[in-house]
């Protein structure tokens, strides 16, 4: 609420945070002096009231005051807040009415920022990346890309937290405008407030063209030892042409994200990963580096990495692709990182070392006409880009502010929360033999575009990230974009989850990303005109699951609720035994197991709920072992080892039907039309790739008996090579549930963890080698 006080009272100090009061945004002019005060709940507000009726009601004290006289006098009467209240610019330049989308910024108390983010994304605003708030003390400031309107709404809703608002200023051409001296002092203040990283600490193997390992942002995080390259003669640094290098901005934003937010503010970052640098590509192009020889090239420079920090738990980041060839078959280049992921290497009798591999789609080359590159569309990803066990990056942007410094009568090729113009996507690759690619989109920032659209300038430092350069000192930050960028942000991220959960497997991290991710508004935009699942399934190829939140990845808001399972699965079998050798299988090779999960919906509360739409999303993530010859270009299941499904148990089947309806349904195709249309996409959209992703929608009630989920096995190499003997192998997977309930005005996540204790303890809940974590 906003306070009126008398033009003539000193200054206000009612502020009592244990109470939930707080006050802010004091405001003076010719009339009128205000000041804002936060009520952070209804014991907040009876605080304030009883406080209020002392002063008007109670008894005189003995030098004949109202009692709380020094608080309540200067107060000329309470209002309902609005945004001139809390504007903290120049009212003049308060955007009006039917002003269109401009970047704000909320100063937000720390302890409510997630909460203020939650309502602008409640109210379709479209929230900036955590690496893009700036903390001072109690402070964060949010930026959002919104219309007047929908923050006056934000203010309509009551709900606490924002203390100040104005623009966003986070503008990376300052950053690269000021001098060398400038810059050096700025990294310096950063280096200085960072926690670095133990050597113990997950890392970012990074395989490019090397890292200026001097740089003070990057040298605490990156040994000595840890700083190789494939040829000794090589040495370490990074060779790219210029001051900005690849391999240096690419460390910088893997282990800091954007810069741009923590050079200009206070925070006292803590790192809890570290950095690895493999030199795979040569300064001097040789005859070894052809692509068809890349994939030999990839997994040596895995191994040098393994070599020197067998233990070092790391995400694998690439951003090379082969802009020769388009990336909508394997090649050997796409086999070998399903191989390394797989972890094919491994020793007999050894369990295979999954790893996580962090992959670009690739860019769209620079040209003058942009209507050559303007539809991302058309450009395809590059090998190798296809990989099934990579985590494929595309690139997104929230970059569309020219400054003045670049050229500032130039438009942004992309709007807010579309594609980046450099991104390549996989839409006119085959849906039925090709994964779906890129899975996720990070910043990549945007092009700017003339007004005739005949001219094209990329890498502007306004629409750009910012990273640290090759050239170190007097060149220590540097404009970066494209995939590149966003490949290292994913990376970033990867390592960040398994810091925090060094249980989890690489499927977990890679599937605990993917469920995180939400679409930008113009992308719930182009999902809502979709012609039904066909349409929707189609544009996944274009921004794939939308750009993943860490937050979201790492914990469930109180109103939704994470499943998570790390388990073991047998996909075929072969159950006949010889008689004259029991050691020896015979016969014919079956599908294996079948995992079913009890999901502990809490059946009352959703029937209570009745028509309260809730969401089920449900991530799958495993690994398979590649079989890259011909025919596996037509039909994804003589490529993969085995596949693996989910279905949700339907809201007529008995358990006989449940149970049983994966004894027929084991296959390659899913046959018949859609039974279930409540799924975003739907069994029919999954032929190739080891991550499917689908949410269900629909009401309370509809759910309430739909408590049972299958992950079941379909064909794979595994099953039609008998001579392989790999058909009693064991896979695993990681499976990721999660209900979302946004309007129901409960905890439901209180309910449900309720109910999955209880049938844990009645040891229901799963098989015994398929645990339950329920991640609170």
């Amino acid at each position: 609420m906003t306070i009126e006080l008398s033009p003539s009272a000193r200054e206000l100090d009612i502020e009592k945070p244990a109470r939930g009061l707080r006050q802010s945004a004091a405001g003076e002019d010719q009339n009128r002096r205000t000041m804002v005060l936060h009520l952070e709940d209804q014991s907040a507000r009876d605080y304030l009231v009883e406080r209020v009726e002392r002063y008007r009601s109670a008894p005189l004290t003995d030098a004949g005051n109202p009692p709380l006289a020094s608080e309540m006098e200067p107060i000329e009467g309470f209002l309902p807040t609005q945004l001139l209240d809390l504007w903290r610019e120049d009212p003049a330049a308060l955007p009006q009415e039917d002003s269109a989308h401009v970047w704000w910024g909320l100063w937000c108390w720390e302890d409510f920022a997630d909460d203020v983010a939650d309502v602008a994304i409640a109210l379709s605003m479209q929230v900036a990346p955590q690496d893009r708030w700036s903390s001072f003390p109690d402070i964060l400031i949010v930026p959002v890309f919104a219309t007047r309107m929908e923050i006056q709404s934000m203010l309509d809703v009551g709900r606490p937290g924002l203390a100040e608002i104005g623009f966003a200023t986070d503008n990376p051409a300052v950053l690269v405008s000021l001098s060398g001296e400038e810059q050096d002092g700025l990294v310096e203040d950063l280096a200085d407030r960072i926690e670095w990283p133990r050597m113990d600490f997950p890392a970012v193997c990074l395989l490019d063209t090397g890292v200026n390992r001097g740089h003070p942002l990057i040298e605490p995080a990156l040994a000595a030892e840890d700083l190789q390259a494939l040829s000794e003669d090589w040495q370490g640094d990074d060779h790219y042409p210029g001051q900005i290098g690849h391999g240096t901005p690419m460390a910088g934003l893997a282990l800091h994200g954007d810069l741009t937010g923590p050079l200009a503010d206070q925070s006292t970052p803590v790192l809890r990963h570290r950095l690895e640098s493999v030199k795979f590509l040569s300064a001097t192009p040789r005859d070894d580096d052809d692509p068809a020889n890349y994939g030999a090239i990839t997994q040596a420079a895995v191994a040098l990495a393994e070599e020197r920090q067998p233990e070092r738990r790391r995400a694998i980041c690439s951003a090379t692709t082969n802009d020769g060839r388009r990336g909508d078959r394997p090649t050997r280049w796409s086999a070998a990182i399903d191989e390394i992921a797989a972890g094919v290497d491994a020793a007999e009798g050894e369990e295979a070392p999954r790893r996580l591999f962090v992959q670009s789609i690739g860019n769209i080359g620079h040209d003058n006409n942009w209507s050559n590159i303007g539809d991302v569309t058309i450009h395809p990803g590059e090998d190798p880009a296809q990989a099934w066990n990579a985590l494929t990056i595309g690139g997104v942007t929230l970059k569309n502010e020219i400054d003045d410094r670049d050229l500032g009568n130039w438009l942004p090729g992309a709007n807010v929360g579309e594609v980046s113009p450099y991104s390549r996507t996989s839409c006119d690759w085959s849906n039925s033999t090709t994964p779906v690619k890129p899975e996720l989109v990070f910043e990549a920032g945007n092009r700017a575009v003339s007004a005739q659209e005949d001219g094209v300038s990329d890498a502007m430092p306004s629409l750009s990230l910012i990273s640290t350069g090759k050239g170190g000192r007097g060149d220590a930050l540097v404009p970066f974009h494209a995939t590149s960028a966003a490949t290292a942000l994913a990376a970033r991220m990867a390592a960040q989850i398994t810091a925090e959960h060094p249980d989890y497997w690489p499927e977990t991290v890679r599937a605990l990303m993917v469920h995180s991710a939400r679409w930008t508004n113009p992308m719930m935009t182009e999902v809502a005109n979709a012609s039904g699942m066909t349409g929707r399934s189609a544009l996944r190829r274009k921004f794939g699951y939308g750009q993943p939140d860490l937050s979201r990845a790492l914990a469930s808001a109180s109103n939704d609720l994470a499943l998570l399972s790390q388990a073991y699965i047998q996909p075929f079998d072969r159950p006949g035994i010889s008689r004259r050798d029991p050691n020896r299988r015979v016969g014919s090779i079956t599908y294996g197991n079948a995992h079913y999960y009890d999901l502990p919906w809490p059946i009352q509360v959703l029937e209570q709920l009745e028509n309260c739409p809730v969401r089920l999303k449900v991530t799958l993530s495993y690994f398979v072992e590649p079989y890259p010859l011909k025919g596996s270009m037509l039909d994804p299941a003589r490529y993969r080892s085995f596949g693996l499904r989910f279905d949700l148990r339907r809201p007529r089947d008995t358990d006989r039907e449940f149970f049983g309806r994966f004894n027929s349904e084991f296959g390659d195709r899913v046959s018949g039309g859609e039974s279930d249309p409540n799924w975003d996409f739907g069994p029919k959209s999954v032929s190739a790739g080891s991550l499917h992703c689908d949410t269900w929608t629909g009401t309370a009630v509809e759910l309430a008996s739909r408590n049972q989920l299958a992950v079941y096995p379909v064909m794979g190499w595994w099953r039609d090579r008998p001579s392989q003997e790999r058909y009693l192998d064991k896979a695993r997977y990681a499976l990721v549930v999660t209900l979302e309930a946004p309007d129901a005005g409960i905890d439901l996540q209180a309910h449900v963890a309720a109910t999955a204790e209880a049938m844990i303890a009645a040891r229901v809940s799963a098989p015994a080698d398929v645990p339950i974590v329920v991640r609170t």
